[in-house]
């Protein structure tokens, strides 16, 4: 018994002792963040035209003359989750430097989506003064691939000269 005193007298000297035995631990927090920018970018594919050129063009005296296709290809890109549309717009009839001109009537797209997953214009139709709708994306933003497509109708007897107008893209939020 006088063993056992010895030793919960020890024990309780050295349990009252301090211990460092153990380090002690520290804990720091930190803030993580990352901003991601909305996107709705448009560009046209340097790989395929990116101007809409038709080269040398002979009419015929009493016939249209046809030139074409020239295919633009447009890349949309998109990260907002939302629908998106692109627009065309031609600055005006195309127009040599003596003011001879060709209606942009004359002028006809059809526009295809890359993914099939768009609402794209299906027939020939004419290009037009005002701002028109060449493609739709699906409700989710989803980013594409457009090709329009471009076909001239010359008049008979157009005069002659380099013709010329600005066609503009614009992609948007529907």
């Amino acid at each position: 018994m006088k063993y056992l005193s010895k030793i919960l007298i020890f024990l309780s000297i050295f349990l009252s002792l301090p211990h460092s035995a153990a380090a002690a631990s520290k804990t720091v927090t930190i803030e993580s963040a990352a901003s991601i920018k909305s996107v709705l970018e448009l560009t046209v594919s340097q790989a395929e035209n990116s101007e809409l050129r038709f080269g040398n063009i002979r009419p015929s005296p009493t016939v249209t003359t046809e030139a074409g296709p020239i295919k633009i290809s447009i890349n949309l890109t998109c990260n907002t989750g939302q629908p998106y549309q692109v627009t065309q717009t031609i600055s005006g009839p195309l127009e040599n430097g003596s003011g001879g001109q060709i209606s942009p009537d004359h002028l006809k797209f059809q526009s295809f989506s890359g993914k099939s997953i768009g609402t794209t214009v299906a027939s020939p139709t004419p290009v037009t003064p005002s701002s028109q709708v060449i493609y739709v994306s699906d409700l989710q933003g989803t980013s594409d691939t457009v090709q329009t497509v471009y076909n001239l109708t010359v008049p008979p007897a157009q005069a002659p000269g380099d013709y010329s107008a600005l066609l503009t893209y614009t992609a948007s939020a529907v």
